[in-house]
């Protein structure tokens, strides 16, 4: 008899006697979780299914919920390439739960009965511990597809995993995390698709100005209140993710996290620390690259 045949169950053995939870045991104790969690909150008909890369929870049918996380791990692989994770770097243990709720009540609930606290805003990230999540209240009209659904939650998975790659206890400024969420986001879904298209020539407006309007000063993206300032915002981390800034992007989300003392970094200080001495300088650039149209190269 072979020595092969002697050492496989060996290895299997010393696997079980380790203690350590095979991935897909971890992810299906996280299932059980998000499916427990939609009954805490009373939300009716809800279920939770899996996808590759995540779950996603919520009142739809089961069908179009793994659809939606089928569709989801584009935005997922895109995600950890531009926050540059290391390829055996896990932004967490198992999978993110994904849990879309458009009705608000059901939003408002959840809130209050699972995670603790009063609804603010359509949105909720929490990564730290073993059931990493994110809510999303949005509230989409019925005609909604699937993949209208997928490029409103992929935002707040990209998000996330900025979260991750920064650290749960960094502050990361909403303009910079749902900025970075949506150029993931929408890249994921394709750069020749209609929603890509679409968000380029407004973002073009925007940043550089057109019909009659002047181009967007770049400290409009953290001081203004302006109604493009998502657009602007997209766009900035859209450059840094996968345009020329992708080279300074590293050092950009290692400048957010907090010094020894816990004290949170203005911006005008990530910037320079990023690479650039002034927030000008980064607006000449980033304003330069959207000129030549914005390409991912």
């Amino acid at each position: 008899m072979s020595l092969l045949r002697f050492t496989l169950p060996l290895v299997a053995l010393a696997l079980l006697l380790s203690g350590a939870a095979p991935a897909d045991d971890v992810s299906a104790k996280q299932k059980k979780v998000a499916a427990e969690n939609l009954a805490k909150a009373e939300i009716a008909k809800g279920a939770a299914t899996e996808g590759e890369t995540v779950i996603v929870a919520g009142p739809l049918p089961a069908g179009r919920l793994k659809t939606i996380a089928d569709s989801l791990s584009k935005t997922n692989k895109l995600a950890r390439k531009a926050l540059q994770f290391d390829d055996k770097d896990e932004p967490w243990k198992g999978k993110l739960t994904i849990y879309y709720l458009p009705e608000r009540k059901d939003f408002a609930q959840f809130m209050r009965l699972v995670v603790g606290s009063r609804p603010e805003g359509n949105y909720h990230i929490a990564v730290r511990g073993d059931e990493p999540y994110v809510v999303g209240g949005v509230d989409l009209n019925a005609k909604a597809t699937d993949g209208d659904v997928a490029a409103e939650l992929g935002p707040l998975l990209a998000g996330a995993m900025m979260q991750a790659k920064v650290g749960t206890a960094a502050a990361i400024p909403p303009w910079v995390r749902l900025g970075m969420g949506r150029a993931v986001a929408l890249r994921a879904d394709g750069v020749t698709g209609k929603r890509y298209s679409a968000y380029k020539s407004q973002a073009r407006v925007a940043v550089l100005g057109g019909a009659g309007k002047p181009g967007a000063p770049i400290a409009d993206i953290w001081t203004g209140d302006r109604a493009d300032g998502s657009l602007l915002a997209t766009s900035l981390m859209d450059y840094f993710a996968f345009g020329p800034g992708k080279t300074n992007f590293g050092k950009f989300l290692s400048a957010l996290r907090p010094d020894e003392t816990g004290k949170e970094p203005d911006i005008a200080k990530v910037i320079e620390d990023a690479g650039w001495k002034r927030p000008i300088d980064l607006e000449a650039a980033w304003k330069k690259w959207v000129t030549a149209g914005s390409p991912a190269k």
